[in-house]
This record gives structure tokens, sequence and C-alpha cells, in this order.
């Protein structure tokens, strides 16, 4: 259930974010260990990454946030303020490497894509280019000893602000997409996108008296407070969340470069799904929840990471400079400021 929105300050610079929903814990708490260990991941350039496919030498530094195992990210920015995510699709598709080979297209892993794009480009236009001449291989990736093929569709965004989608929904091969500045899960972005058509009349001003069948005027409950979006859907599913996150995106107040990250977060906070709310009929006792939410601050290459039992932040700065891979501790000392 994961939803990235990037939005713009009034001085033109982006803050993108996104949030992570899985069934397993990424850190640990006090009441049970990660099942996958995330740290945050500093990618030098010019770094040897290890593929289970074909290793591959980083053009760009990148930072992001991954698995203590191995170098794949689940999201992150590059040293040219490239932005990038991946996120569940279920109408992903792959195809056998001699197909895509057939049809002069690299195979990739798709776990591996996000971080293969990130690592090669330094513009949206090198990414299209990429995922013209890439395909996803059917074949299973080892994370942390299972065995697995995820199904991912990638969103990526630049320093100034313009984002894609990127979808293996042609055997592997992509389709690419304009995006609107979110993405959620499934369906595929073109029903997203043509969803958004039905709450085009949502307002964020609130709604005034009026009068209905005569003479009585008909004033609105609390006074009209919120009847602008009424309509507007509250549930988890991802064509709400979609919808929901492009209303708040395009309507919230102007805001300068010191508030971007405060406002991004404050934008995130009707899509942070607490435990318990999306609850699995297959795996008893587990619920797909928040288990991080992320900003970036893409001007200044610099994240800030929130996990869901800590209500402070970690804070890394990307080193371009680097010379080697580093993999940094998220912070989940609960930081509370008493009143003096």
């Amino acid at each position: 259930m994961c939803t990235s929105i990037i939005i713009k300050s009034k001085d033109g610079h982006p803050f993108w974010g996104r949030t992570m929903d899985f069934i397993v814990p990424l850190f640990d708490s006090p009441e049970e260990k990660a099942a996958v260990p995330t740290k945050i991941v500093n990618i030098s350039a010019n770094h040897i990454i290890k593929s289970e496919l074909k290793d591959w030498k980083s053009q760009y530094a990148v930072m992001g946030v991954g698995p203590d195992e191995g170098s794949i990210l689940f999201d992150g920015i590059n040293e040219h303020g490239i932005t990038g995510d991946l996120q569940v699709l279920l109408e992903t598709t792959h195809d056998s490497a001699e197909n895509l080979e057939k049809r002069h297209l690299t195979p990739v892993f798709g776990e591996e894509f996000g971080t293969y794009v990130l690592t090669q480009c330094a513009t949206l236009d090198d990414v299209k280019k990429l995922a013209q001449k890439t395909g996803l291989i059917d074949r299973d990736y080892v994370f942390h000893g299972k065995n697995g093929k995820l199904q991912l569709h990638y969103t990526f965004s630049d320093e100034n602000g313009n984002s894609i989608v990127l979808e293996a929904t042609n055997n592997g091969g992509f389709k690419i997409y304009d995006s609107v500045g979110v993405m959620t899960n499934s369906p595929e972005y073109s029903f997203h996108t043509t969803n958004l058509r039905n709450y085009i009349s949502l307002d964020a001003n609130n709604q005034k008296a009026t009068k209905i069948g005569g003479k009585l005027p008909i004033e609105p409950i609390e006074g009209g407070t919120g009847y602008g979006m009424f309509g507007l859907p509250g549930d988890y599913t991802s064509p709400s969340r979609f919808v929901r996150a492009t209303f708040i995106a395009k309507n919230i107040d102007e805001f300068s470069d010191t508030e971007g990250v405060s406002t991004l977060y404050n934008c995130f906070k009707p899509f942070i799904v607490p435990k318990g709310i999306s609850r699995n009929p297959d795996t008893p006792g587990q619920s797909d929840s928040t288990q991080y939410w992320v900003g970036y601050d893409v001007k200044n290459r610099t994240l800030y990471l929130q996990t869901p039992t800590c209500l402070t932040m970690t804070r890394a700065t990307l080193d371009p400079k680097a010379t080697e891979m580093k993999k940094l501790d998220v912070d989940q000392t609960l930081k509370v400021n008493d009143p003096q």
C-alpha cells in the first residue's frame, strides 16, 4: 500500500517522499526483530554493484533506503537530483532472457531496476532511454535466503519536479507515462489518471449556504468545512489513495524551502497505515502497514526517515565524494522535548 508524492516550494524546489508499506518489519522494535533489516545506503560513484544477473558499475553516487544485505534500494536520490522508488504493481510482466535479447532489451531483475536507473541516469531523458532498452527477466530473485519475484513499477523525478512512471506491462518491456506527481500501487497508471476524471469537481474551498427547492436557506454542517471535498475517497485502497494524494498535493498552501520537509510530511499523514488496518487472511496475525516514511529535500540531496515506532527522524545527506559504499543505521531513539 505504498504512496509517493512530489511537491514544489514557492522557490521552485521539489520535495519528494514515499511511504513504504510492507507486511514484514524492516526495523527492530521493542516487540519484534526486523525480518529484512534496513539501513540508509550511500553508494559511491564507480562502485561495482553485485547483481544476481550481471554486475555493473555505478556512474553516479546514490543515497537511499535499502536492505542491509546486498546493494538494492527501495528508494533513493542520486548526485544529479534524480529521485525514485519502487512499488507493487500486480500487472507487471516478465520475459525470458533469451526473448528479451531477441527484442534488443537488456534483461534486469525488477528488484534491482530502481537502483540500476539511479546509478546510471543523470536526467529523466536518460531514464526514458534506458527503459526503452531494458526488460524485466522472468526469473526468481534470491532475497534474504528466499526465492521470489516481486511485481513492481517505478517512479522517477528530477530536480525541476518533473516525474515519470515506468511499468513493465509489455512482456517485460516498459511503458512510460508522464506523472501527475503521485504514485500508488495497482492497477496500471493509465487507470489512475483516468479515474481522476471522476473527481475533477472537488474543491478545497468550503461551501456556503444555499436554497434547495424554495426560499429556505440550507446551511452546510459545521459552516461548510471541507464540503468542497465531499466525495473524496478516504479508504486505503490504491485508487483512493491516488485520488486523495493528488488532491492534497495540488491544493496545499505555498511554502518556503525551510518548510519543505514538514509540509511534505503533513501531506503524508493521511497515508501512514497503522498495524491491523489491512489484514491478509492467508497470513493470520500479520497486516500490511507503514514500515517507514521518507522525505527527500532534492536541492540539498538530503533524506529524512521516520520508522513506525519513533516519532523523530533520522537525517542523512548524499556524499558524492565517497569512495566506497556506506550503510548507516537509522536512529530509533525516541526524543521528546519536555517544556522548560
